[in-house]
């Protein structure tokens, strides 16, 4: 699912009045402060969540603001004889500001970042399909070519279970999760409840950090193909110490390097649909130096995560050092075949992501000013080293932080709970017989292979995750 445009908490910088009614339509975007599991929690059960943005209009929700709401509807996979997915519905109600006041709301869930999951028009979180990962996904296509040979067929199973871990079928989303809720009615909120932040750049000094920013290169290099990557997005105004606490408070994390070790455990990731947080970035340089800084952030999919390359300047600003970023968003994985090689698609409105990056720094307490700065001679539409087309407003998002000695960290994820293997090992039997009988079957899978090919053929956007479903 398509999660929606984030609006950049930027736009409070602007010198527009406040409004003090959020229209309908606005979407905040929020963490959960406790873990949610289709397992353990019941229908009824309370739900709560911090508001990390404001909802893209100049009337924002206060800072602190907090989402109650119940979980509405709750079902478990179970054994797997009566369903392939588990499902949840939470529901928040009540707006609950810093000094105590509750206000009711009505919403609606519309997207669960960076999650395995997806979000449907109902506003419930659907959980995957456990046969449906990459890798049992291509074992039972494997299968269905032998399918005239019992022998082999019961060779590649037994291969595929002492390869591949079946994956969890259960939703388990850990404290810190982020989701996007929409606003069904409009809301009236007090005057003077948001402050804004102030610019970075006061008159005396706003040439200067123009020149700098003129100054810098517009976009990173693919390391192996020399052709141009990412763009540059981002300016980060402090010390080293001070960035890496305001990532680590928002829940980014290095990226491991690229070994033998890291490339069998990206490959399970993919292929038993397992969270790799940490997993490599391709290699990327600015100026022909490498980044300083391999960030991202995920809840359980590999295929899908923020991340951000940033590579330290020689120049100083106000005697700080200076950051340069480029933040972009994996949305899938697909098949490149002018290097017959799996890839990332990012989201081609890449100014999502540096809205993303702004509004993660922000709500840890580690910004002290923000602006977006316009760059008239930055390209608006750029193609990137694997041939995505994408698009963006040109402009840089600039961020003064401060030491971040006390960041409003990010929830540390607690272990998801665990069926007993006297559960686990009847559910991947019976999920296993359910898909061969109604998936997994060759007319399915022939039909699902020509889609595929006729809309990679005709330059459609497809991945394989899309027509596993």
């Amino acid at each position: 699912m398509t999660l929606p445009r984030r609006a950049i908490c930027l736009l409070v910088l602007s010198s527009a009045g406040f409004a003090s009614e959020v229209p309908a339509g606005a979407v905040w975007e929020a963490r959960l402060t406790a873990a949610l599991s289709s397992f353990t929690n019941k229908k009824g059960q309370r739900v709560e969540a911090v508001i990390l943005t404001p909802p893209g209009h100049p009337a924002a929700a206060p800072k602190g603001a907090r989402l109650i709401g119940e979980l509405a509807e709750t079902k478990r996979v179970g054994f797997g004889i009566r369903r392939g997915r588990a499902m949840m519905r939470p529901v928040f109600h009540t707006l609950l500001l810093p000094d105590g006041e509750a206000i009711a709301i009505e919403t609606r869930l519309t997207g669960l970042d960076n999650a395995r999951e997806t979000v449907d028009p109902k506003g419930r979180i659907l959980g995957i399909r456990a046969t449906s990962v990459f890798g049992h996904r291509m074992a039972g296509i494997t299968r269905n070519i032998f399918i005239w040979d019992p022998l082999i067929q019961t060779v590649l199973a037994g291969t595929t279970i002492a390869t591949l871990r079946f994956p969890e079928a259960e939703i388990h989303l850990p404290a810190g999760s982020e989701f996007h809720v929409r606003l069904e009615k409009p809301l009236v909120l007090r005057d003077g409840l948001t402050v804004p932040l102030p610019a970075v750049a006061m008159a005396g000094d706003a040439e200067e950090l123009t020149s700098i920013v003129a100054r810098l290169t517009h976009a990173t290099v693919d390391a192996k193909t020399n052709k141009d990557a990412d763009m540059v997005n981002l300016l980060l105004l402090g010390e080293s110490e001070w960035l890496e606490r305001a990532f680590r408070a928002a829940g980014w994390v290095q990226a491991d390097p690229l070994t033998k070790a890291t490339g069998w455990k990206t490959f399970r990731a993919v292929a038993e649909a397992l969270p790799y947080p940490e997993a490599p970035m391709s290699k990327q340089l600015l100026d022909e130096a490498p980044p300083d800084y391999e960030l991202s952030k995920t809840i359980n999919d590999y295929s899908k995560r923020h991340h951000a390359r940033v590579f330290t300047q020689k120049e100083t600003f106000r005697g700080r050092p200076i950051h340069a970023g480029s933040a972009t968003h994996d949305v899938a994985i697909d098949f490149l075949f002018s290097r017959f090689t799996l890839t990332h698609l990012i989201d081609a409105s890449i100014d999502n992501e540096r809205a993303k990056v702004v509004n993660d720094l922000i709500a840890t307490g580690c910004v002290d000013a923000a602006e977006l700065i316009d760059r008239p001679w930055a390209p608006r539409g750029h193609r990137n080293s694997s041939g995505q087309n994408l698009n963006t407003d040109g402009r840089i998002a600039v961020l003064e932080l401060n030491p971040c000695r006390a960041p409003l960290r990010a929830m540390v994820p607690e272990p998801a709970p665990k069926p007993s293997v006297w559960r686990r090992i009847p559910r991947q039997f019976f999920l296993t017989v359910r898909n061969d009988f109604t998936r997994n079957n060759p007319a399915v899978q022939a039909g699902l292979g020509v889609k595929y090919l006729w809309k990679k053929m005709t330059g459609r956007k497809v991945t394989p995750q899309a027509l596993s479903r």
